[in-house]
């Protein structure tokens, strides 16, 4: 069965959830702090007789926040029922696990016109003096290291998550009646945390002060409160009425999603949701949404009208995403778009790594999106990117812009390709995550980063800012299987003999303290009429600097 994602505006804010499968509208909704990826299994079995989407609560995955200082778990089933007005869903039975079934039951109480009927997946049941505790205790800060020692902290709190509950109180009493995570599990749940950063704490704290079975009586829709043997809520089941419908699920996830899919069965939702709108643009950021090209879906940010003049087109550096040059396209106030290549960022994987595979991407979201001729500009190896399109389709390439583009020489080519990167395919340890940390780290520091020889030491301001390097391998960090690929394909790639053959206007660009900036010389010597454009270190200059390099 196949997942589709999605964006959604709704208000000033975003959200984004994925959606599979046709018949009536389920709503899943995740646990925290997790996004709808964690829920996929359980979507694929609903699909099967509903549409069944899947939802990042607010501040969770890719949705943003809820416009409130301390929302609380009405205000997120709120904020669902806004959501599916905008999909055009009028009814929807819910779904939830944890914070999400806190959710699902409380969308049943406050909309109960718009909900056919609410299952929960381990509901939160908590004593005043418990959830006072995890209030206090549970929720701890996460704050970037300069050694990247927090990931790893992050890596054991979530496995401890679900090796003892809570996961702070590490004794036998408080183990776990369940398997640890594996890696794959634990690797996305880390990301996750991530992405919520520390406003994971906002969501998450919500469900600690809902008032849990005290809203039974009001129920006046149908609520079915599950729970599983080894999740942590199973041992509640005794503190609910007689009058309330529970149901012990099957141990096993799958087996488990299947019987739940029949009970929703019981209450099915009116109607059938209609076809996905698009996000529609909200004031001051892109526009973000999923353009399909071929096969896969493809994550594409559009800034301002890029039909009424030529727009740029931003190729970023991979390993990594779009989401890294959010800030410039606001900066730059001019028609662009930038876009994740398959295997980077939030697009679908992609089989092959290489320049030209990521340019022939470039030109699919241009024709997806009616765009006939662009401006390019790729920074670092999305430098390689725009060369090989500007290559591939001259005539659709009005200018070359290169941001600190990787050219190399022919000899170093050789020597660092397969060097340069090491593999990070999740460890058991977590410890691929401080390879990214630090291999990113020792970039800033010398040139090339495993050569730690005082004559190889970066002789600029280092930008090695813990907050910066987070952001960075978060992204990076979404696909490790394509890192290592994407590394060497750019150190490989002969951008100046390419360059060298391009027929159109170059610019050149650069930051003082940008990876790459050495390379900018070997680029300027294959092009020396090309302008060059250093800037500082605020995104206002670089924008500047690229504003300039078009107007030329």
């Amino acid at each position: 069965m196949r997942i589709t994602k999605h964006f959604l505006t709704v208000g000033q804010r975003r959200v984004h959830y994925t959606r599979a499968g046709a018949g009536p509208a389920v709503c899943l909704l995740h646990a925290s702090p997790c996004s709808a990826k964690v829920l996929r299994d359980p979507q694929s079995v609903f699909a099967g007789s509903f549409t069944a989407f899947a939802f990042d609560t607010p501040g969770f995955g890719l949705s943003d926040l809820l416009p409130l200082e301390q929302p609380e778990i009405e205000d997120f089933a709120d904020g669902l029922a806004e959501a599916l007005t905008v999909m055009g869903v009028e009814q929807a039975a819910t779904y939830g696990r944890h914070t999400g079934a806190s959710i699902a039951v409380e969308y049943a109480l406050r909309h109960p016109d718009r909900c056919s009927m609410a299952l929960t997946d381990g509901f939160p049941v908590f004593s005043v003096k418990a959830a006072q505790e995890r209030l206090s205790k549970y929720l701890l800060p996460i704050v970037p290291s300069w050694d990247g020692s927090h990931l790893v902290w992050l890596w054991y709190r979530y496995r401890d998550q679900h090796v003892f509950w809570p996961w702070h109180n590490q004794t036998l009493a408080f183990r776990a009646d369940t398997d640890a995570p594996d890696t794959e599990f634990n690797h996305r749940g880390v990301l996750e945390l991530l992405e919520a950063g520390d406003g994971y704490r906002i969501g998450y704290s919500a469900a600690f002060r809902h008032r849990g079975l005290e809203v039974l009586p009001e129920l006046r829709v149908p609520v079915c409160f599950g729970n599983r043997p080894g999740d942590s809520q199973h041992r509640t089941m005794a503190q609910y009425p007689a009058t309330a419908w529970q149901e012990e699920m099957p141990r096993d996830p799958l087996a488990a999603a299947a019987v739940e899919r029949q009970i929703l069965l019981r209450h099915p939702a009116r109607g059938e949701p209609p076809p996905p709108p698009m996000a529609t643009p909200i004031a001051g950021r892109s526009t973000t949404n999923y353009l399909t090209i071929g096969d896969a879906q493809v994550l594409v940010r559009v800034m301002g009208d890029i039909h009424a003049a030529p727009p740029l087109v931003i190729a970023p550096h991979v390993p990594g995403s779009s989401a890294l040059y959010e800030d410039l396209l606001r900066a730059l106030d001019i028609p662009a778009i930038s876009f994740d290549p398959p295997g980077h960022g939030e697009s679908d994987d992609g089989a092959v790594q290489s320049p030209e595979a990521w340019a022939a991407t470039l030109w699919q979201v241009c024709d997806a999106l009616g765009v006939a001729q662009v401006h390019l500009l790729g920074h670092n190896s999305g430098a390689a990117t725009v060369v090989a399109a500007a290559g591939a389709r001259p005539d659709r390439a009005l200018s070359v812009l290169l941001d600190a583009p990787i050219a190399l020489p022919a000899r170093l080519r050789a020597a660092w390709a397969d060097r340069w990167a090491p593999d990070v395919t999740p460890s058991w340890d977590g410890s691929h995550l401080l390879k990214m940390w630090h291999m990113r780290r020792d970039m800033g520091l010398w040139f090339p980063w495993w050569d730690r020889r005082l004559a190889n030491a970066r002789a600029v301001e280092p930008r090695i800012e813990p907050e910066r390097l987070q952001m960075e391998i978060r992204e990076q960090a979404k696909n490790p299987r394509s890192f290592a690929p994407a590394w060497r394909a750019a150190i490989a790639w002969p951008l100046p003999e390419r360059l060298a053959a391009l027929p159109h206007r170059i610019a050149l660009l650069a930051a003082e303290s940008d990876l790459f900036v050495q390379c900018l010389a070997d680029a300027a010597a294959v092009r020396p009429e090309a302008a060059v454009h250093r800037y500082g270190e605020t995104v206002a200059e670089r924008a500047a600097a690229i504003r300039s390099a078009l107007s030329r």
